[in-house]
């Protein structure tokens, strides 16, 4: 007999309850479950369920046994992940969840069948997409074009792949990484994954409960918005301020870029000159190469406009910062289809900075999809701004509506937010991440009006308190001097009170090791006393963390934390 389709519609398969404790820590991983026998089902209906779940789908339509409907009927509180192993099950788990509406699923296949997920995701392409590289040791900086090259935009590792710094170069990449727990979650957790699958549900849950309020165990990308302006010691999209950006270590630079009437590709932003040029108003694309590079910046005579393939070779040496290039033609002398294919001819000349992003708005047309597809090295991000973008969502139904409806235009790409018109708050972040969807948000443009900052900047501000991927900003050098990770200070000796000392880790290499501070205690498991003076006092072998609170600029605080280590009393 022939069921009742699962959900009325594609929306309604958003709604779920995803279990979401009560934890103090912002973008905490996401606890994930692996089915792998018919017990394992239990999982998904016991008083604290997985809020991501691993289902392997035979080509009956099955999983461990059970009829993959009735499992999905049970994921009430999770988002499934659906393992294909073998190419018969495409066509029918493709006619599956178009029949029963599913939206609000990823795809998944492991390394060796990566060609299975390409094939899935070309049939289901509502839906997000996982590459699977556990057992294998992928070079870390291949892993990205790689996985989008195949649909996907997170991949699931080995935990002896996921150090704490592959797992930032694939986030600089808007690829989410997923690990295992074998080394223990809080070590994975503690490495800034998005994601780890563990058999201990309630100690991982325990485990983020422990945390107090306003703790972050993932690293924050710092993206220069047009490059570094560095408070305006430099102008926007420009080489210099590339450059500065990588020089100033920040983890990306944003860039913009048109095509001139003459079909050259240029970094620039506006539609005309209005602003920016010493000279009467033109439009851009209207603007044939040799008359802009003949113009002169306000307030910068020695710089002009500059070719997007200069750039391009300029950043081949910076390749720890990536170039997030927004392909940003005009609506009406759009020239979409060029404008990609030369931006693949520069990004394959061999001169050029091949680790990059490209990042589209929704709006025009041909589209996302069409520049991804003909750009299927690079991970896409799509950004939306303007009036189109919806008030922050308040509570759980309003996240569903308005990721159901990126989730249709985003499939395959990452998601850029503009708060200039709205905050997108730490609600939405929490729900996106359970769908692989890499968030990352632009701040307001203060550089202009340095005023408007002192009036507004600090509330736009707090966003960066949302847990967000990214946080891609004018003002960098507001956040450049905040530590990002800790490297613990072992005590030579154990036999009495201790004091917790770090060593602060920056973006910038050369100062780690130079800075020095006490640091809080936060304990994982042994016998282990915390003083009132910060002190602490271990018997036998313990386990635990360091922690640093950091003051922000505008007023709040976050904390920070060492990865875990042992001391024997």
């Amino acid at each position: 007999m022939n069921k009742k389709p699962l959900y009325q519609s594609f929306r309604a398969s958003f709604s779920k309850d995803i279990y979401m404790p009560m934890c103090g820590v912002v973008a905490a991983p996401a606890v994930v479950w692996e089915v792998r026998s018919a017990e394992d089902l239990a999982a998904l209906t016991c008083p604290t369920p997985p809020q991501n779940v691993i289902l392997h789908v035979a080509a009956d339509l099955t999983v461990a046994g059970k009829p993959l409907y009735d499992v999905l009927a049970d994921c009430s509180r999770s988002v499934p992940i659906l393992v294909i192993d073998a190419p018969e099950t495409i066509p029918t788990l493709a006619e599956f969840t178009d029949r029963n509406h599913v939206a609000d699923a990823i795809l998944c296949a492991t390394c060796e069948n990566r060609a299975l997920l390409a094939e899935a995701y070309e049939k289901m392409p509502i839906l997000r997409a996982m590459l699977d590289c556990r057992g294998i040791s992928p070079v870390i900086e291949e892993l990205p074009a790689l996985a989008v090259s195949h649909g996907a935009t997170s991949v699931i590792l080995d935990p002896a792949v996921a150090t704490a710094e592959a797992i930032h170069s694939l986030q600089q990449r808007f690829i989410h990484s997923i690990v295992a727990d074998e080394d223990g979650f809080d070590t994975a957790a503690a490495r800034g994954v998005n994601g780890i699958i563990t058999r201990d549900l309630a100690g991982a849950y325990a485990f983020l409960q422990s945390f107090p309020e306003g703790s972050t165990l993932r690293r924050r990308n710092l993206i220069a918005h047009k490059g570094f302006q560095n408070n305006g010691a430099y102008t926007e999209n420009t080489i210099t301020s590339v450059v500065a950006a990588a020089t100033h270590h920040f983890d990306g630079a944003e860039i913009d870029v048109k095509m001139t009437s003459d079909d050259i590709p240029v970094v620039m932003h506006n539609t005309n000159t209005k602003g920016l040029f010493d000279c009467e108003v033109a439009v851009t694309e209207e603007s044939t190469y040799e008359f802009l590079s003949s113009l002169r910046r306000i307030d910068f005579p020695e710089e002009s406009i500059d070719r997007f393939d200069d750039l391009m070779h300029e950043m081949k040496q910076y390749p720890n910062t990536p170039v997030l290039i927004e392909i940003k033609p005009s609506a009406k002398y759009h020239k979409v289809e060029l404008l990609t294919a030369m931006t693949d001819e520069i990004l394959r000349d061999g001169k050029s900075q091949t680790n990059c992003i490209g990042i589209m708005g929704g709006a025009l047309d041909p589209g996302l999809r069409y520049v991804h597809s003909r750009l299927p090295y690079v991970p896409f991000g799509w950004c939306e701004g303007g009036k189109s973008v919806p008030e922050a969502p308040e509570d759980r139904a309003a996240s569903e509506d308005l990721l159901y409806r990126i989730a249709r235009l985003t499939a395959g790409a990452a998601l850029g937010y503009n708060p200039e018109d709205v905050n997108i708050n730490r609600l939405f972040n929490e729900y996106a991440k359970f769908r692989m969807l890499h968030v990352f948000v632009w701040s307001r443009s203060w550089t202009l009006s340095p005023s408007k900052w002192e009036i507004n900047g600090p509330a736009n501000d707090k966003t960066y308190l949302s847990g967000f991927d990214a946080w891609t900003t004018d003002h960098g050098e507001k956040f450049l001097g905040y530590p990002i990770a800790l490297s613990p200070i072992l005590p030579e000796k154990t036999d009495a009170p201790i004091e917790p000392w770090c060593r602060l880790i920056f973006r910038d290499s050369a100062k780690n090791g130079t800075c020095r501070a006490k640091c809080g205690v936060h304990p994982l498991s042994g016998d282990l006393t915390v003083h009132e003076n910060g002190t602490f006092t271990a018997r036998g072998k313990v386990r635990l963390m360091y922690s640093y609170k950091m003051e922000l600029h505008f007023g709040d605080s976050y904390t920070i934390y060492s990865e875990p280590f042992e001391i024997e009393a």
